[in-house]
């Protein structure tokens, strides 16, 4: 039953005022215009904020209550004996801290601010990834607190994704009956098939429809990849891939066009275009490198040229360690298999300290 009761209060426009003038900067980047719109919209009409909440559970209020006049006093030092008003007996306040005013600190308080090492090298953060429709309750929140608290902003950029809806594009509800559980789809399909399947086809801030087919697609695709990554590693058994063999042409031009698909990915990726990264690369190694490549290779692995079996053999081996550099991001667990059982890549593909030379 809702109540009219004393409440504590922050006051909101001079700290609203600040966090727009480091959007102004471009110190923090909402990613996308519709979403900063949103973000300005909000500051710019904010209301003082009631954050104490009459709950059992959270964070108590570091404040004081006067049992005689009901005045309150902040007691951050738990020093206050007396009632500065009446100088009736005071006691501590029941009341609790809103989560989001909690949660709105997480960026500096988790570092340990201000005197902790993680503090003083990982903050501000670059970016903070989160759901559209919490812009204003964590979001916003977490840049004018932490400026306030730390002076800078928590983080550079934000990328806010849509909500993950049913195949009919229906918010998924229990009451529904609609409600789809990651879990399962990742022991049914796997979790690298979930992952592109959430990945392809969402651009940034808009909500997506989690359909089983798609999901279905990519655990072929993940297949597909092992498959064709088999074949290659089986062929690598008598290769010496320590040295660079004289390429043909063909290779020279794979290698090429391999070399601009990194460069397209790197900036794709950089850009925050995950979902164009993740359907170029599938695209490529299922259509180019499996189809196209492998098949072509298949008479020069087999026939009795060791010149030309050896270019192709490194030209095979460059070209699938590299997709697998492109693909981890995307799909981690198979690409770390895969990258196991490579021949002279017995350790993790994590170990990898730059992008190999294509030259």
């Amino acid at each position: 039953e809702p109540q009219v009761r004393n409440q504590w209060f922050i006051k909101m426009k001079p700290l609203a005022d600040k966090a727009l003038k480091a959007l102004d900067n471009g110190e923090v980047r909402i990613l996308t215009n519709q979403q900063d719109k949103v973000f300005r919209h909000w500051l710019n009409t904010i209301e003082d904020w009631n954050i104490s909440r009459q709950i059992v559970w959270g964070i108590p209020i570091p404040a004081k209550i006067c049992a005689k006049c009901d005045s309150g006093f902040v007691d951050l030092d738990n020093s206050i004996t007396g009632c500065k008003n009446c100088g009736g007996e005071v006691k501590e306040d029941p009341d609790t801290f809103d989560t989001w005013f909690s949660s709105g600190q997480w960026p500096f308080v988790t570092l340990g601010y201000p005197d902790n090492d993680d503090f003083k090298t990982y903050y501000p953060t670059s970016v903070m990834e989160t759901a559209a429709d919490i812009i204003f309750f964590w979001v916003a929140r977490m840049v004018m607190l932490g400026i306030y608290r730390t002076g800078k902003v928590p983080f550079k950029d934000v990328y806010l994704h849509g909500l993950v809806r049913d195949k009919h594009g229906k918010k998924m509800s229990k009451s529904k009956g609609n409600v789809t559980s990651p879990t399962d789809v990742s022991d049914k399909y796997g979790t690298d098939a979930l992952r592109m399947g959430l990945i392809v086809g969402n651009t940034i801030g808009t909500d997506m429809n989690l359909d089983p087919d798609k999901i279905n697609a990519y655990k072929k695709f993940a297949n597909k990849m092992w498959n064709a990554s088999r074949f290659v590693a089986t062929n690598l058994q008598d290769a010496d891939l320590k040295t660079k063999p004289t390429l043909s042409k063909r290779d020279e031009e794979i290698l090429e066009e391999l070399n601009t698909l990194t460069k397209d990915i790197t900036k794709d990726i950089d850009k925050y275009r995950l979902y164009m990264a993740a359907e170029k690369l599938y695209h490529y190694f299922w259509h180019t490198f499996a189809d196209i490549i492998i098949e072509e290779s298949k008479p020069r692995l087999s026939g009795e040229d060791e010149q030309d079996k050896a270019a192709c053999q490194w030209m095979l081996y460059t070209g699938l360690k590299t997709t697998l550099l492109l693909l981890h991001p995307f799909m981690p667990f198979i690409t770390e298999e895969i990258w196991s059982n490579i021949p002279g890549h017995k350790d993790s593909i994590l170990m990898v300290e730059k992008w190999p030379s294509l030259d």
